[in-house]
């Protein structure tokens, strides 16, 4: 390769060293999912501003030129060898071949050995590529450097792994009794010789839980001795380990947690076990909960036993699981399935450069890129190192860590589950976009309140985006062995039933009869009928004051009619009026009564709390109790409260909160800028304003502040005014399964209806898995259904 005269000439403007701080970008494209690995031109990372983009379809390179007059950029091909043998790869306990993940990656195949890497300086005014060796020195000190560096990815893999484990009030004080006749080889209560639990409190023995999706057995004994002992505090004798003593599985079954136990080499001497001694036997939790993500396979055959046909294409794209990222793979799978997410990301274009320097940081950016990964097709290819099996997918690492940065749950590499996450998206969503793209999901619930003594009551309706239904969950028969619980079958109509049927409220005050001491009736059921209805079966029970799942199969109809639960209207002999034209109709801010109550037995003035409310939404009390805590130093924080007009903005942050701002050494704008862009949260503000010490205060008028409860104001009068055909019939379009004892570990998957070869088939998204299924090979919705999409016919 020749010298690049640009580089030659302008090298004394790059600097030799990556500036402190500075995230190096080097896994895909900025803009999409383009690697080194799976297009011909590789990926290009800015030696200016260590960004990466590529030249595939859409030449993002040339953009970000375009932007910043950025001309330099180390390229990265990395090309499969011709003679490369893919039984060389590590393999799992099902035999199938598997890239190791994150903090318990261990090299068994070097990166040279399977790909042919080239190397190369890529100049943008000559469209050239040239020789590293040949470029001034201080560029190869420069790439070197951005070689060895971590990427972008790499340092939030490791800080998401890296989650301290605190003591909780039961391990810091152990209470510890004597016990002789330890035989630490066995379980007490059982033969089972691994997956032991020693008792910190007794020294009694037990097994684990069986690990679902692994070999590992167990008969829950040691979950059992606490069951009965009360004693909370269990440690993993296989877990122990002298070269990793921060490591090792201390679990309290009352916080149902991971903690840390203090002196813990001096509580196991109590017991004859020295862990200076000890090593490593079995695999940790985290291992065991990894293992189930990479090696679970929901069902993959054909009702005949014949293998189900992988399927590639356009819209039928994978996600790489990222070690736990079922629970965010499935969600974002269901989600785009939708037309109406597909068509809205399908006409938004990337934010400008003048707009968003850093589109890693950027949720619309990150949608956008997702939009393109699931739907373009170009990443829907057999996977040549793990098999054709698998897809090549998409790894949606840097949305996964934007989504979760602000969460203490779902920024850490933990499994979480799939339908608090998705009610947190679809939240993060409304709060950047407003309410039109979730809007096909919202819907007046009505519920009817009415005094059993005068028959005098209310109906009032609540805009909101999903359900969370009962399921009746009738035991039919428990093993004896294993205790295992068989449920009788039910179907989603009952659940429906069950959700709208009457309920007795206890010790209702009733405004018409003033009687201290009368019940009331409340009802409920749909008032308007949503385009897209999210639905959640309630499958986590409390038993023992422990949560577990309940695996009752639900049969879902490919149809379903709600039409028989709409809000309840007035009954004869009853006076109802309504709550909710009371309300509209009076200038005065009607509080949430249940969160006014439930903040005032806190200890919280009444003024404070209704402030609280008014101030993020009417809601619920914990936002509220946020806010009051936030403003607890406002001068005026105990003045009467007195409602702004509906047409203010409540986004304009307070005089009040923008001095606090300045007091700490912040100009007016810039603290200004922070309360807007944190929706007046001074905590959030404050943190944003040191991340950012060099903004100059400037919003742009581009991106408009949303103002969420204004616009939940609008839909839910433009439903009652206009309201949508009172349909409600559905077909189900997708359905988010779950395997496993808890939503917070085990496997997510997602089925999906997509219209194949001219008809209409259920397809399997499992992580970068994507099979086609026959209406036999789908019982796993039966057994395993925990998140519902329907959509309208």
């Amino acid at each position: 390769m020749a010298t690049c005269k640009h580089i030659e000439n302008q090298s004394s403007k790059l600097t030799a060293e990556i500036p402190l701080n500075t995230k190096v970008y080097k896994d895909d494209c900025m803009y999409c999912f383009d690697t080194p690995e799976n297009n011909t031109s590789g990926l290009d990372i800015c030696l200016h501003c260590f960004q990466s983009f590529s030249r595939g379809k859409i030449n993002h390179t040339q953009k970000h030129y375009n932007d910043t007059n950025h001309s330099y950029y180390l390229n990265i091909v990395k090309v499969l060898k011709s003679d490369f043998d893919r039984n060389q790869l590590p393999k799992n306990e099902e035999g199938e071949r598997h890239q190791k993940i994150a903090k318990l990656e261990i090299k068994d195949t070097k990166e040279e050995d399977v790909y042919d890497i080239t190397k190369s300086i890529y100049c943008l005014d000559c469209n050239q590529n040239f020789s590293i060796e040949k470029s001034p020195e201080n560029i190869q000190r420069l790439i070197e450097n951005v070689l060895k560096s971590n990427s972008s990815v790499r340092d939030d893999e490791i800080k998401a792994w890296e989650q301290e484990v605190f003591p909780c009030e039961h391990s810091v004080d152990i209470q510890q009794f004597p016990n002789e006749s330890v035989d630490l080889s066995v379980c007490a209560q059982c033969e089972l010789k691994e997956n032991l639990w020693i008792c910190l409190h007794c020294g009694i023995i037990g097994c684990g839980r069986q690990q679902f999706g692994s070999a590992l057995q167990g008969n829950s004994h040691a979950l059992k001795h606490y069951e009965l002992s009360g004693h909370p505090v269990a440690i993993k004798l296989g877990s122990l380990s002298a070269d990793d003593v921060n490591n090792c599985d201390c679990y309290c079954y009352q916080c149902q947690d991971e903690v840390k136990v203090n002196d813990l080499n001096e509580k196991l001497l109590k017991y004859g076990i020295d862990l200076a001694k000890s090593v490593k036997t079995e695999k940790n939790l985290i291992e065991l909960n990894l293992d189930q993500n990479l090696n679970w396979e929901f069902k993959l055959d054909g009702a005949n036993g014949e293998k189900l046909e992988p399927v590639f294409g356009k819209d039928l794209t994978g996600f790489q699981n990222l070690g736990n990222s079922c629970y965010l793979n499935s969600v974002l799978q269901a989600l785009f399935s939708l037309p109406s997410y597909q068509e809205y990301f399908a006409v938004k274009e990337f934010p400008s450069y003048k707009e968003i320097q850093d589109p890693s940081k950027d949720l619309l950016s990150q949608l956008i890129k997702v939009h393109d990964g699931l739907l373009s097709g170009r990443y829907s290819k057999p996977n040549s190192i793990k098999g054709d099996d698998y897809q090549l997918g998409i790894k949606p690492s840097t949305f996964k860590s934007l989504i979760g940065e602000n969460h203490p749950e779902f920024k850490t590499q933990k499994q979480q589950d799939a339908f608090e996450f998705l009610l947190y998206l679809l939240d993060k969503i409304d709060n950047e976009f407003g309410l039109n793209l979730n809007k096909p999901m919202k819907f007046l619930m009505g519920s009817k309140v009415v005094c059993s003594k005068c028959l005098h009551g209310n109906v009032s309706h609540e805009l909101i985006d999903n359900v969370s239904v009962p399921i009746d969950d009738e035991i039919e028969s428990v093993d004896a062995e294993t205790g295992k619980k068989t449920y009788k079958e039910t179907n989603i109509a009952d659940s429906f039933k069950n959700y709208c049927a009457e309920e007795v409220v206890e010790g209702f005050k009733c405004d018409s009869c003033n009687s201290p001491t009368s019940t009331a009736i409340k009802s409920t059921g749909f008032k308007t009928f949503p385009d897209v209805l999210v639905v959640n079966a309630r499958r986590i029970k409390l038993e023992n004051w422990v949560p577990v799942k309940v695996d009752v199969p639900i049969s879902i109809p490919g149809s379903i009619d709600l039409s028989l639960f709409k809000a309840p209207q007035a009954a004869s002999g009853e006076t109802i009026t309504s709550k909710d034209e009371n309300e509209s109709n009076s200038k005065e801010f009607v509080p949430n009564e249940e969160s006014l109550s439930m903040l005032l037995s806190m200890g919280f003035p009444e003024v404070r709390c209704i402030k609280g409310l008014y101030n993020t939404g009417n809601n619920n009390a914990e936002d509220a109790m946020n806010w009051i805590l936030a403003h607890m130093d406002d001068i005026d924080i105990d003045e009467p409260f007195t409602p702004t007009d509906s047409n203010t903005s409540s986004t304009e942050p307070s005089q009040d909160s923008i001095d606090n701002l300045v007091s700490m050494g912040f100009s007016n704008q810039l603290s200004k800028k922070a309360l807007i862009l944190n929706k007046n949260d001074i905590n959030a503000a404050v943190e944003w304003l040191f991340s950012n010490p060099d903004d100059d205060g400037v919003i742009e008028d581009s991106k408009p502040i949303v103002n969420v409860a204004q616009e939940c104001r609008e839909i839910t009068q433009d439903l009652l005014e206009n309201p949508p055909t009172n349909n409600g019939k559905y077909d189900v379009k997708a359905v988010i399964c779950h395997k496993g004892s808890s939503p917070h570990t085990g496997h997510y998957v997602v089925y999906i209806k997509k219209f194949i070869n001219n008809e209409t088939k259920w397809v399997l998204f499992n992580d970068e898995k994507v099979v086609v299924c026959d209406d036999a090979s789908i019982s796993d919705i039966k057994e395993n259904g925990y998140i519902y999409v329907f959509e309208k016919k």
